[in-house]
């Protein structure tokens, strides 16, 4: 976690790399992401100064809950779902009572009167996704979510904050071979800032979930530099990732197991999967003797059974009831564990249905 010190901190990098460093090896078992979250923001109290932020597209809150425990203020959330705000709501405490603002964002009109020093969200994905594409037949900027970066635009140039974070999936870079990322960066250069981009795999960085994310940083002035992973083949000391089950130990269930096993015609096929395969194991290619799919005939999350030893593959935002990854106890994760491996707290609530 580089930055330059004139940008947003008082700290200079090398005091302030060091004193997060001591935070890595305090607990790297049980829910250690949850113990360093709490370490991390106790430490940011007195380390950090007061940056302001506003969060659009802000979701459950969980980038904002990464920002708060780094120091940075939330001001407020800007969110269209109802649900998403609600569970925002709910977990007030989390970023001191910050202003829920339940719009939708090309509606939403900025305030003069607001000191905005940091921009922080992620529009939806799903336009720039191959998954998306494959959907809904639509790509990048031809589809009315592929341009609500333009929203983010007009904020940037409303505020004129001194850095900002942007996210998405790293599909962005290949939508309309390459037309859409290139009017967005030039969108952010025409709003005054240098831009710092990289495809950041989360588990690099101790979740126990690979999830690859266009991370992209733009800052008035100085310079970023994207933190080294810290696991992985990749980092410094080639720690060994953080597993999935590692991650769940001990975790509170608070829901029926036997509502969360498998139904319907393919349900029970997945009591035979070996962690870390799919339905590819029931194929002709992997020597199956009674082949009941062909090679590459599902998307390769279908009836995925995660391998504890490792991070869990992609959470989907959505899937059908055979989309992985499924637990290796053979059924669905429960809430209390997708928030685990989503690096969500133990005590943070979500509010809504099941789907929400």
């Amino acid at each position: 976690m580089a930055h330059d010190s004139n940008l947003l901190f008082s700290p200079s990098d090398r005091d302030y790399l060091n004193e997060i460093a001591d935070f890595f090896d305090l607990n790297l078992n049980t829910a250690w992401l949850d113990d360093f979250s709490k370490k991390l923001y106790s430490w940011s109290l007195s380390h950090i100064p007061n940056i302001q932020v506003i969060s659009i597209f802000s979701g459950a809150g969980g980038l904002d809950i990464g920002f708060r425990d780094a120091g940075f203020n939330i001001l407020s959330h800007l969110e269209l779902e109802n649900d998403f705000c609600e569970t925002l709501n709910l977990n007030s405490d989390y970023y001191k009572n910050a202003n829920v603002i339940n719009i939708d964002i090309r509606d939403y009109q900025p305030c003069d009167k607001i000191k905005c020093d940091f921009i922080i969200g992620g529009p939806p994905c799903q336009t720039f996704s191959a998954a998306g594409r494959r959907a809904s037949g639509v790509q990048g900027i031809d589809d009315n979510r592929g341009t609500l970066f333009e929203e983010y635009i007009r904020l940037l140039k409303f505020y004129n904050p001194r850095g900002f974070l942007f996210e998405n999936v790293y599909g962005i870079t290949g939508a309309q071979s390459g037309k859409a990322w290139e009017l967005i960066k030039d969108e952010f250069s025409k709003a005054g800032y240098k831009i710092y981009f990289r495809i950041l795999n989360t588990a690099d960085y101790g979740v126990p979930q690979f999830r690859e994310r266009m991370i992209i940083v733009g800052v008035k002035n100085g310079k970023y530099n994207f933190p080294r992973p810290i696991y992985g083949p990749d980092s410094s000391t080639n720690r060994d990732y953080y597993s999935a089950q590692q991650a769940l130990e001990n975790v509170p269930i608070d829901e029926d197991l036997k509502k969360l096993i498998l139904n319907g015609r393919h349900g029970h096929l997945l009591n035979d999967i070996p962690p870390g395969l799919n339905y590819s194991f029931y194929t002709e290619k992997m020597g199956h003797p009674e082949p009941l799919f062909a090679w590459r005939s599902k998307f390769s999350d279908y009836l995925y059974k995660a391998d504890p030893t490792k991070p869990v593959r992609t959470i989907k935002a959505q899937g059908g009831q055979y989309t992985g990854p499924l637990h290796w106890s053979n059924r669905h994760f429960s809430v209390n564990e997708y928030k685990r491996l989503q690096s969500f707290p133990d005590d943070f609530v979500f509010f809504g249905s099941q789907n929400s």
